[in-house]
């Protein structure tokens, strides 16, 4: 009995349990929603949940306090590791840099391209352009894992430093692309805060609930500007500092205080949220359509393809070095990985198209099924095929 208990605590604490619970939740969010209390689901994400201050008011369904307010704190965690690379970390040496980052663009124009070639000559699915190009990173990173002894740890780091670039592309992405109406009076207000978190910054000022109050109210500003709030979290965590007056590290803490909630509440909360297709809503000819093909083509091909292609010509004309310890075959199989888009593209799809039954949830499925095919595929070439001689 002990050793089982041993197992499952190995199991619970390792990198790949995160991308198992965002399975446990995809699965739960199908079922429910298919099966007998499919109207509670959809009810509790319509839910209203607000507050009001004098004749400040912000009132939201759920399904939005988890897509623009929880997925904010995972953006936040993303600029918090990539701070602490870029001054401490891989990305410290800009050798490291060159090839995830090429790799990056990479995945992002190729997949754009194969959503664009299908939809041309329709403005309105060609909104959905970016969503093939996102990653889903614990998913990659949990089905990498799976892999064990047979994938060097180099590859890893890779796909890490690939998908910190990949994450980076898709919050610009957001604020250029799918920014509406703008405030200027919320400008205002989020730049005061800025300027308030670079002083206490450059005072190396390290009280917690100073930068909780600024990050609140740089989100509120951020949301009611017209920018995607996700933008407030990549701000802050750039204005946290490394360490406090005594050297104590400040920034390493708060980003490992928040691993447990991403890894636990906030991601597979997202999946539960956003995944759960109605099958029975599904028409056969939306899943036909211009946005399905390119989505489920941008993903499980283009994705790939982005990938490898930019980083094998990278390692070609000498502009970066193969991992440490791979070859090409075992490279190939980790960019069949960044074709796991799911939640991140469940995102970028609910923002594209803001009536999120306007193509039968076919669109959705497709993010879905070409998700699935990728982590599939991509486990079965780096298991039995990568390594071949």
């Amino acid at each position: 009995m002990n050793g089982v208990f041993h197992k499952l605590k190995t199991l619970v604490l390792s990198e790949a349990f995160g991308g198992i619970l965002l399975i446990i939740s995809t699965l739960l969010a199908l079922l429910i929603q298919n099966g007998f209390f499919s109207e509670h689901y959809r009810s509790l994400l319509n839910l209203k949940v607000g507050f009001s201050v004098g004749e400040f008011q912000l009132n939201k369904p759920f399904l939005l306090w988890v897509n623009d307010g929880l997925i904010s704190i995972f953006f936040f965690a993303i600029g918090l590791e990539l701070k602490k690379e870029f001054l401490h970390g891989d990305f410290k040496n800009p050798k490291n840099i060159v090839l995830p980052f090429i790799a990056a663009v990479g995945g992002i124009l190729i997949p754009a391209l194969f959503f664009t070639l299908v939809n041309l000559g329709d403005m309105y699915t060609l909104k959905g352009w970016a969503i093939p190009t996102a990653t889903d990173t614990a998913f990659a990173l949990a089905i990498l894992m799976m892999c064990g002894k047979y994938i060097p740890s180099s590859l890893k780091i890779f796909l890490l430093s690939l998908a910190i670039f990949d994450d980076v592309g898709a919050i610009l992405i957001i604020a250029i692309f799918y920014t509406t109406k703008l405030s200027i009076f919320a400008f205002i207000i989020a730049a005061i805060v800025i300027f308030i978190m670079l002083m206490l910054n450059i005072f190396s000022i390290t009280r917690k609930s100073f930068y909780f109050i600024c990050s609140l109210i740089l989100w509120i500003s951020v949301l009611k500007s017209g920018v995607h709030a996700t933008l407030a979290g990549i701000i802050t965590a750039f204005f946290i500092p490394m360490s406090t007056k005594e050297g104590k590290p400040f920034l390493e803490d708060i980003y490992e205080s928040l691993k447990f909630w991403l890894t636990f509440v906030i991601l597979p909360l997202f999946a539960f949220a956003n995944a759960g297709v109605n099958l029975s809503n599904i028409d056969l000819k939306a899943m036909f359509s211009g946005v399905s093909i390119g989505i489920f083509f941008g993903l499980f091909i283009g994705k790939q393809l982005g990938v490898f292609i930019f980083s094998y010509f990278a390692i070609k004309f000498k502009l970066a070095h193969l991992p440490q310890g791979a070859n090409l075959r075992q490279l190939y199989g980790v960019c069949i990985l960044t074709g796991i888009g799911f939640t991140m593209s469940l995102f970028i799809d609910g923002l594209a198209y803001e009536v999120s039954d306007i193509f039968h949830y076919a669109d959705n499925l497709a993010i879905l099924i070409a998700s699935f095919c990728s982590g599939i595929w991509g486990f079965i070439y780096l298991r039995f095929f990568a390594n071949r001689a």
